[in-house]
């Protein structure tokens, strides 16, 4: 993939143009000592500085000109850089949950059936915009990345944690850890024609992976286990996390896709 027109100072900055260098230079904005750019299509001030600037450190041009031409020495040697080695991977803020993570609130409803409960917990996830980067050709996620987890627990006051409940707690929040880790290297190896279409991709992943699959799992969970209240369902699941924790390619667990 290239270029159809000029791009930077004093180029003709047409949308798809500025997005396909803006991708290229993004994985070299940490040697260039400059932040990630915007993958939006517009030409500003950042934008042509970071041409200059690719130009000036990576090229060694004594006299950047800050413009990306069709067929020219600048776009060549962004199209024929090596993309930055790495992937997206899947971290948690916190491993064990303990009693301390939960904020205490008067009513504790499970979202899923409306049932009362002592204590829920979800999860929250958030990973840095990189932009994109251009692999054969082809739109592809930014790495390194790191898609991190976060516990979002409440507990009903005057509530107690037991062992039995904080082990069903902690699974929720496992869900959430190992269905991201699977979304984390669908969105490695994920390729899309256009920035558009891989915008599109990541929606279509987070919605499988993270919503729709965990809601599977935690439903399951809680039919099998009557919300860790059967201590023999419930330990034959979290055997069943531990394993899944423990390999880091699972894409299953108890039959489930993650």
């Amino acid at each position: 993939m290239s270029i159809s027109a000029s791009v930077g100072i004093g180029g003709t900055n047409l949308k798809a143009d500025a997005q396909i260098v803006q991708s290229l230079l993004n994985p070299h904005a940490a040697v260039m000592g400059l932040p990630l750019l915007v993958v939006d299509g517009i030409c500003g001030v950042r934008t042509k500085a970071a041409i200059q600037r690719y130009q000036q450190v990576v090229m060694k041009v004594a006299k950047p000109d800050g413009l990306v031409e069709p067929g020219k020495a600048t776009i060549t040697s962004l199209l024929a850089a090596a993309p930055m080695a790495g992937e997206v991977t899947a971290a948690r803020t916190v491993v064990k949950l303990t009693v301390g993570h939960f904020k205490k609130v008067a009513k504790v409803i499970d979202p899923a059936d409306g049932t009362l409960q002592d204590a829920y917990t979800a999860f929250d996830y958030a990973m840095p915009n990189k932009g994109s980067r251009l692999v054969g050709g082809k739109h592809a996620v930014a790495v390194p990345n790191v898609i991190t987890v976060s516990p979002n627990a409440k507990m009903r006051i005057g509530a107690v944690m037991t062992a039995g409940l904080l082990a069903h707690e902690q699974f929720h929040y496992d869900v959430g850890f190992v269905a991201a880790r699977a979304f984390a290297h669908q969105l490695t190896i994920a390729r899309a024609p256009s920035l558009a279409a891989l915008i599109a991709d990541y929606a279509q992943l987070e919605q499988l992976h993270l919503q729709t699959r965990v809601g599977l799992i935690q439903h399951r969970y809680d039919l099998d286990t009557a919300h860790g209240t059967n201590a023999h369902y419930q330990k034959i699941w979290l055997n069943r996390m531990a394993a899944c924790i423990a390999n880091p390619k699972a894409n299953q667990i108890g039959g489930f896709w993650l």
